[in-house]
């Protein structure tokens, strides 16, 4: 096991086609827990004053609930299962609303909501959804209260479909502009600046959005020089040897995205698989106003990343080398 040291090593790179000044950076973390027993996590969230890491391949239960300060384990939720209040495929929002996940089952139909307050107090944790509500909450992700935000069908004008307060809009533009084609990617919302960013695993792409009251407008876009993909038939073909952005979440001052620094660590993709040894080990600061940072080697491979809007600590799901829950001050 890695022992978390104070050392930090800074020099500068001119990197990039707009040859910005980057501080690259080595850090070192704090160590949470070295006990996460999973075949590959599926999601970091910091909910408060918990982190919460969900398990896919679960028998049990596959939500896991520590403590954010101090790593200790508060208890798990979301039973797997074919009974009542349980899951065969469990999966929870990606944001905790009043202290509670919305969850539901890939593969079942249970529908409800899965407590915090009730799992600190060692009480039930799933409340269940009433028909009448589950037919008429948003099939989209619940990124504050109120606020929801789903893609929209390939060949429609705008990329994103929102749910603000009950108004219906859409909004965004297409990260290939030429085709109107949908691509894999992963949202993140900080409640405090209003502001949802948008990045695509399948190539280099981040972008923010600022709510507006009743929908989002763009506020920047930061692409590749299109080098990754060709357009045939109108169709978008990847470079599959080429990652995109695999995980993005916002602290306080910076979007955080997980991504290769190709440039360091020119990895095959294509040969990653399911061996956490091979994950980007860099996180890539950007400002809210769109400017790339400092690249922050995490000295780890990384497979999930969260933060706090109120604060710049990165959370993280990595290996060392074995799966390790650890924390680092950016």
């Amino acid at each position: 096991m890695r022992k978390s040291i104070a050392c930090s090593f800074l020099f500068f790179l001119l990197l990039g086609c707009k040859s910005e000044n980057v501080q690259y950076e080595e850090i070192s973390y704090k160590l949470l827990d070295d006990d996460i027993m999973t075949t590959m996590p599926g999601s970091l969230i910091v909910a408060g004053d918990y982190l919460v890491w969900t398990d896919p391949f679960a028998r049990d239960y596959f939500v896991h609930v520590h403590d954010k300060k101090t790593g200790e384990k508060i208890g798990v939720m979301g039973k797997v299962g074919e009974g009542p209040q349980e899951f065969i495929t469990g999966g929870i929002n990606p944001v905790a609303i009043d202290n509670c996940f919305f969850a539901n089952d890939a593969n079942g139909n249970t529908k409800g909501f899965l407590s915090l307050d009730s799992l600190v107090l060692q009480k039930e944790t799933f409340i269940a959804l009433s028909d009448s509500a589950s037919k008429c909450r948003p099939q989209r992700s619940e990124l504050a209260k109120g606020v929801f935000v789903g893609r929209t069908e390939d060949g429609d004008t705008d990329y994103f479909a929102a749910n603000i307060q009950g108004r219906n809009s859409t909004f965004g533009v297409y990260p290939v502009s030429k085709v109107k084609q949908h691509v894999g990617g992963n949202l993140a919302y900080n409640p405090e600046k209003k502001s949802l960013a948008y990045a695509s695993f399948s190539f280099p792409y981040l972008a923010l959005y600022q709510d507006t009251g009743d929908t989002f407008k763009l506020v920047w876009e930061r692409k590749s020089d299109g080098s990754e993909y060709e357009v045939v038939d109108n169709q978008i073909i990847f470079d599959r040897t080429v990652g995109g952005i695999f995980e993005v979440c916002m602290s306080k001052d910076y979007v955080i995205a997980l991504e290769r620094d190709r440039k360091r660590d020119p990895m095959d993709e294509t040969t990653v698989g399911r061996d956490i040894s091979k994950c980007p080990h860099t996180v890539f600061l950007y400002d809210y106003d769109g400017n790339l940072v400092k690249i922050v080697d995490l000295g780890i491979p990384a497979m999930r990343i969260a933060a706090d809007y109120r604060d710049n600590v990165l959370y993280v799901l990595g290996a060392d080398p074995d799966y390790v829950l650890v924390k680092y001050e950016l």
